[in-house]
């Protein structure tokens, strides 16, 4: 049941919701009590708190704006820019600054669209978040970014921009083989005069990141010997999807994701060799045999490849990592079609009524929320835990890198993206090779089964399963042991009937506990978490209470 809000703001309430629920995973809040009513919990003084619960579920709980703190002469009311501030400052100045940094990008957000989310179209879907991750002390926390520039060009503000266009001599550029061509394509494409010259690349630029770049003084030695030019800004409208750094086009062969050099969240923005290289073995994986035999076994699964990628590299070689750009696959040409639509602004909780997804759910009748959640599961997530069990790929699917496609509100077809989060398990990496020559070399990503496992444990299974599951709850629209039963069930009968390893739904269905992510303890330590690789993760994971488990394993 959902409690009136008094005038707060929806920033406001997003940004208390997603502290309060990574502090209570993470154990960050001493003696929390937590009731269907009101959150409990002693701050660092010793002093009581107490915040008002509207909605609740095992997973996540959504808050109001009553809060109050106890003192000596009674209980006063404050608010959340009050507590948030309050409560981070004993995380350090950066730790603090971050928290109302994103505090403030919450509330200067726009409101959440009213259109329905089977209607949105793809960019429309990317920019309709407005909160971010639901579990983060600082889910839209920019630093080096100010907020004119935010304004700009983060997605939830829905601006359109253009590329500025440079190009180089070859021998200052790095990039793999092909992707000049794909340039070259997507320069035509984009720019009135699209010719670089027979002896340049083009290299499209992010206009912040060109901004930044063209003020160093290795890139100024470039333009001033004539290595680098200037081509002028694209005549192509573009739109940040949700990650920020990658761009969306409607008239593009491509979308394009650059290196930022910014901190969002836990993560320094920069890609890397490592990383544009899965991006490279993924698009020859969709190529190979294999990737025909996946796409016949699974004909509803979409994976968006990552095809080429550029550079510039000093006279030594070395690849400049703020300069890196990477052509992402852009099926997505057509503005009057809807779909897909990615889970994380489905799942986004709204201050008053249903999510996006409550309403689209809600509309397809009473009780249709436990069917639309089985097919959500057949449709969306059971060829990702397929693609480990017979071949051992991994895909971190969380909320933000997969996206639905609708038919009258119904899952039909799921769409994957960003190879910076895949990989594939060393018990597979003979077979993978024979199929995929050169797949996991200089990409850090082949793994052993505890720690791949535990990934998508964390990224699939809780960030996007339970939390499209407690989405469902929180709406009023379903019974959470009822849906916990539909989804043990679905993994049962998917261990049941798989060809492959079934390792993993042994995992989930068995052990005690789940892997999950910290990010309030990222957040905490200053890591940048992007720097994690095949060795092991520099983000804090902890393990939770497995909501799965059948008596006989409890």
């Amino acid at each position: 049941m959902h409690t009136m809000i008094q005038p707060e703001g929806a920033g406001a309430l997003a940004a208390l919701d997603a502290f309060l629920n990574s502090a209570l995973r993470e154990g960050q809040l001493t003696g929390a009590q937590l009731d269907d009513r009101h959150l409990r919990f002693v701050d660092q003084v010793g002093r009581d708190i107490e915040v008002e619960v509207r909605a609740s579920s095992r997973l996540r709980t959504l808050f109001g704006p009553g809060i109050r703190r106890q003192t000596a002469q009674g209980w006063d009311k404050i608010s959340v820019a009050q507590l948030l501030a309050h409560l981070s400052k004993t995380g350090g100045e950066t730790f603090q600054t971050r928290v109302m940094d994103s505090l403030g990008a919450l509330r200067s957000a726009p409101s959440m669209t009213s259109q329905p989310a089977d209607t949105w179209d793809f960019l429309t879907a990317e920019q309709a978040l407005k909160a971010g991750h639901p579990f983060h002390p600082n889910p839209r926390s920019r630093d080096e970014m100010t907020a004119d520039d935010a304004e700009r060009y983060a997605p939830e503000h829905g601006r359109a921009f253009h590329l500025d266009w440079y190009a180089a001599r070859p021998e200052y550029v790095t990039l793999n083989d092909g992707a000049e061509e794909h340039l070259r394509h997507l320069a035509n494409a984009d720019l009135n005069n699209g010719d670089a010259g027979a002896g340049y690349v083009p290299l499209p630029w992010h206009p912040w990141q060109a901004e930044r770049l063209v003020a160093q003084d290795a890139v100024q030695d470039l333009i001033e010997r004539k290595a680098l030019i200037h081509l002028g800004q694209g005549e192509g409208r573009w739109g940040a999807t949700s990650s920020m750094r990658c761009l969306h086009g409607w008239h593009a062969p491509f979308m394009v994701k650059t290196s930022l050099s910014l901190r969002l969240t836990n993560s320094v923005r920069h890609l890397s060799l490592r990383e544009v290289v899965r991006g490279i073995h993924i698009s020859d994986l969709l190529r190979s045999d294999l990737g025909r035999q996946i796409k016949a076994d699974f004909p509803n699964l979409n994976i968006l490849g990552e095809p080429g990628y550029a550079a510039l590299q000093d006279p030594a070689g070395v690849v400049r990592d703020d300069t890196i750009v990477v052509l992402r696959d852009n099926p997505f040409r057509d503005a009057s079609r809807s779909g897909p639509v990615m889970l994380a602004a489905l799942c986004e909780a709204a201050v008053q009524g249903r999510s996006p997804l409550g309403d689209m759910v809600h509309a397809l009748g009473p009780g249709a929320a436990p069917s639309w959640f089985s097919r959500f599961l057949d449709v969306a997530i059971w060829p990702l835990l397929e693609l480990r069990a017979r071949y051992g790929l991994l895909f971190g699917a969380h909320q933000q890198n997969l996206m639905l496609a609708l038919d009258q509100g119904w899952p039909k077809a799921v769409w994957v993206r960003d190879c910076q989060g895949t990989g594939h398990l060393d018990s597979f990496h003979q077979m993978l090779t024979q199929q995929c020559p050169g797949i996991g070399e200089g990409a850090e990503n082949v793994v052993d089964a505890e720690l791949g496992d535990g990934l998508v444990t964390y990224y699939v299974i809780i960030n996007s399963v339970l939390n499209t599951l407690s989405t469902l709850v929180l709406d009023g629209l379903a019974d959470e042991d009822h849906l916990n039963d539909l989804l043990r069930s679905f993994l049962q009968r998917a261990r049941a009937q798989t060809p492959g390893d079934a390792t993993l739904y042994t995992r989930l269905l068995e052990r005690p506990t789940l892997t999950c992510k910290g990010n309030f303890a990222t957040s905490l330590s200053g890591v940048n978490e992007a720097d994690g690789d095949a060795r092991g993760q520099v983000a804090s994971f902890l393990d939770l209470p497995n909501p799965l488990l059948e008596p006989a394993y409890a």
